[in-house]
């Protein structure tokens, strides 16, 4: 007799901005059914989650509200680093693992703080917004600072931070940063001087801001 294989369900709650590539072959290989779902109230994910065995998340809020409809959900997968949009509390009341993946984005978010840093230093959405109305005045960008030997000051310094000072040193820059919760003893090879949180901000010309929601 063929052993019948248990089937599961697991929801992608926040579809119309993370829609599954790869997930759904992926589970298939496990007897797992992948829904989709694009969840815009507390409703609509207690609707779409009720009988889930899993769900995976972006940015969609589960509440303990949420949680506490489920009749079999034993996990929220998030696609991020952080776990602020899960009630942590309410999933460990009712017995849900929360994973998260602690390397989502790196290059992606670091890339855009160091397109922000070259747009603020060179006056590129002020300039841009002038060209939009035909106002060809390069004179309105004064002052335009040279990038290298500024002061980049990163406040928190995890993995994204830590990625922007790599970014950030060919330019020139010289990168300062503060974060209460690492060992400064783990980064002696690193050219990052660690400073106060008052001291930093005094130092900087340019400050990027990585902290956690806590």
């Amino acid at each position: 007799v063929r052993r019948k294989l248990l089937k599961f369900k697991v929801v992608a709650v926040d579809a119309g901005r993370h829609a599954p590539t790869v997930e759904r072959d992926i589970l298939a290989k496990v007897q797992v059914e992948l829904v989709t779902a694009e969840c815009k109230s507390e409703e609509d994910l207690i609707k779409a989650t009720r009988d889930a065995d899993g769900i995976l998340v972006s940015l969609s809020q589960i509440t303990r509200r949420v949680i506490s409809s489920w009749k079999k959900n034993k996990i929220i997968a998030r696609y991020g680093i952080g776990v602020d949009t899960v009630d942590l509390q309410a999933a460990t009341d009712y017995g849900v693992f929360v994973t998260n993946v602690p390397d989502f984005c790196y290059d992606e978010v670091s890339d855009t703080a160091m397109s922000l840093i070259l747009s603020v230093t060179r006056k590129v959405v002020k300039m841009h917004g002038l060209v939009s109305q035909g106002i060809w005045d390069r004179k309105l960008a004064i002052p335009v600072y040279k990038l290298r030997g500024r002061n980049l000051g990163l406040i928190a310094f995890g993995h994204i931070a830590q990625a922007v000072a790599k970014k950030a040193a060919p330019f020139g820059l010289k990168v300062s940063a503060y974060d209460p919760y690492i060992q400064v003893s783990d980064f002696v090879d690193s050219s990052v001087e660690f400073l106060g949180f008052e001291e930093l901000l005094k130092k900087s010309d340019i400050i990027s801001i990585h902290t956690p929601l806590t």
